[in-house]
């Protein structure tokens, strides 16, 4: 019972910080270019996570909050490349200067290190940068 206490407060803490954040300043997120060509790594370096709600051309945010390096890959949209977020990073993904939009809304990725992490959509989050709102990924 004290794992799941614990866990539960975690996981309130998440989404006041996410949700706390976003109105004061919607486009509060530094673009994140990719880190490397594409060039494959191994598949079992990574974990697979979804979400399934439909926000076309949303964007994708994502808050490393782990004591380490997370290194991002899109499943969809597909992507070539890959985004790494040192401890306590928060950006928007972009590519060749642009932010990376899903054009039915939904994100597939993998990370590295495989980790659990919790997904909060914000119609307001960067839409001046041309998104139809963001969905935050947040590492904890």
């Amino acid at each position: 019972m004290k794992t799941l206490g614990g866990i539960a407060a975690a996981i309130a803490v998440t989404v006041t910080t996410v949700l706390g954040a976003a109105p004061a300043n919607a486009d509060f997120t530094d673009p994140v270019e990719m880190t490397d060509n594409g060039e494959n790594t191994e598949a079992g370096g990574f974990g697979e996570y979804a979400v399934d709600l439909h926000h076309p051309r949303s964007c994708l945010v994502v808050q490393n909050h782990r004591a380490g390096r997370v290194t991002l890959r899109l499943n969809y949209p597909v992507s070539k490349g890959k985004w790494t977020f040192r401890h306590n990073t928060v950006g928007v993904l972009t590519y060749k200067n642009r932010v990376v939009t899903s054009p039915s809304g939904r994100w597939s990725v993998r990370t590295n290190p495989p980790i659990v992490f919790t997904w909060v959509y914000d119609a307001n989050m960067n839409t001046r940068k041309g998104c139809n709102g963001s969905w935050v990924l947040t590492m904890n």
